[in-house]
């Protein structure tokens, strides 16, 4: 296989295509488990669908963008799984291509071919959760576009120009898909300043590139009256303490270690390599930075999850990619290759649907479990309150109360004067049938704000309250 990929033929366009249907068709649809984070993003793009103005009428940490996605699919699709991921793939694709026309037209390697696409399409095989339409996935698309202007401006011999405007502007971009990107800002001043000549105007022309996307959202939020409530949901949640699951971190971990000891190695074989030239060579060190960059915004990411790492795949790709390249004669090499190939695949498959003895349940923390709950509370408005949202599933998500760990501040304080306010105005709004209750606040909620508790009743299960009409 990966002999077949070192030729540069516009054959290899669909080759890779269907690489890429074969490793992702089997898991496509209903057969991979919904996330947690997953099944947020549906219900912001069904909330925004149905009226509802981000941020100060859905409490979530969705970046706009992102959510203005989840918002076209839902209005195409509905709450569809298979469109999701359909979409993702689609993006996998294109970013694999991206990735390979990068690699080729900017000559990072001795030699043209498609095997960066290979490589980056089995990265994109560690876990099934990187089949998720998730946020990071959208971002890394314009990081790639980033990469690519770097390595342009690096390449020029008559000096830096002013594309180096469109380099921040990408990164700018990213940020407003994924928050964590952010700090790939960091990464693109490092490139220039290290690898080129850019001048100080040119450094505040990326500067301002990476701040237009970000100042015209605030604007627009400014004028729709919700500036504070986007402060409060998005730009200030990549500061908020994160707890992660020991469990998905262990589930993080095995799906990345393969590639990190083939990057590894892969890095020491291209360092060692006496053909590249220097320009080939500053590449090698752009894609160190990444690696560097990219554990910072997994540090400030929401989660740990395999999902995550896609920030690293280019990186990880392209020293993969290194490692292949370099070995010498035909059979060693694809045979190295081809038990990686076996081992990542065999690991996707075990993490879903095991193929040799029990397998393993990947990220079982975050996987919405199944509930049981009565036939008439099916499809009905709901409000779940906690950290798990398994019940939306089975319906939709009423008042502002997405998130917990933003609606927690009204929720958990109704002796509040503003959170009393805040909680009636929301209920009356968009008042939900069934409240499901998972942190006992409703009792003392309803003891505040009388004029609620009189329009619900309790059920025969514990927590679950009922709209009376």
């Amino acid at each position: 296989m990966l002999t077949f990929f070192r030729f540069n033929t516009l054959f290899h366009i669909l080759s890779l295509l269907l690489l890429v249907i074969l490793l992702k068709l089997p898991f496509l649809g209903d057969k991979l488990p919904i996330l947690l984070p997953e099944l947020e993003w549906m219900l912001v793009g069904e909330k925004i669908r149905d009226g509802s103005f981000l941020y100060k009428e859905i409490l979530t940490n969705v970046g706009p963008l992102s959510a203005f996605i989840y918002w076209l699919i839902d209005l195409s699709f509905g709450r569809v799984q298979f469109a999701y991921e359909f979409i993702a793939i689609l993006i996998i694709y294109f970013q694999a291509l991206y990735f390979t026309f990068t690699c080729n037209t900017r000559q990072t390697y001795l030699e043209k071919n498609y095997a960066p696409g290979l490589v980056y399409v089995l990265l994109m095989s560690l876990s099934f959760d990187m089949s998720k339409l998730s946020p990071v996935l959208l971002a890394t698309t314009f990081l790639l576009f980033a990469f690519n202007k770097i390595v342009k401006q690096m390449e020029r011999r008559e000096g830096v120009s002013d594309e180096v405007f469109e380099i921040g502007l990408y990164i700018g971009i990213a940020v407003l898909f994924h928050q964590p990107s952010m700090v790939f800002i960091l990464w693109s001043t490092a490139c220039l300043l290290f690898f080129t000549n850019a001048n100080l105007r040119q450094h505040f022309l990326a500067m301002l590139g990476f701040a237009i996307p970000l100042f015209l959202v605030t604007l627009y939020f400014y004028f729709n009256n919700s500036i504070e409530e986007f402060k409060y949901n998005w730009f200030s949640g990549i500061f908020r303490i994160k707890q992660y699951s020991l469990e998905d971190f262990k589930s993080a971990l095995l799906a990345i270690s393969i590639p990190t000891i083939l990057a590894f190695l892969g890095f020491l074989r291209q360092s060692q390599a006496s053909r590249y030239n220097s320009y080939q060579q500053r590449t090698q060190q752009i894609m160190l930075i990444w690696a560097v960059v990219a554990l910072l915004a997994l540090f400030l990411s929401p989660n740990v999850a395999p999902m995550q790492f896609i920030i690293f795949i280019p990186c990880f790709a392209f020293f993969v990619t290194g490692f292949f390249l370099h070995f010498r004669g035909a059979f060693f090499p694809e045979l190295t290759f081809m038990i990686a190939f076996i081992a990542i695949v065999v690991m996707q498959y075990q993490g879903v649907t095991p193929v040799l003895g029990r397998g393993f349940e990947q990220l079982s923390d975050m996987r919405i479990k199944p509930k049981s709950l009565p036939e008439l509370m099916k499809g009905q408005k709901m409000l779940v309150i906690g950290e798990r949202i398994d019940e939306y599933k089975l319906g939709k998500s009423a008042t502002c109360y997405l998130n917990w760990d933003l609606s927690k501040i009204d929720l958990e304080n109704p002796d509040n004067y503003e959170s009393i306010i805040n909680i009636f105005d929301n209920f009356k709004k968009d008042p939900p049938t069934i409240i499901i209750d998972k942190q006992n606040v409703v009792p003392k909620i309803f003891q505040r704000i009388p004029a609620l508790a009189v329009d619900y009743r309790t059920t025969n299960i514990k927590g679950i309250y009922q709209r009376k009409y």
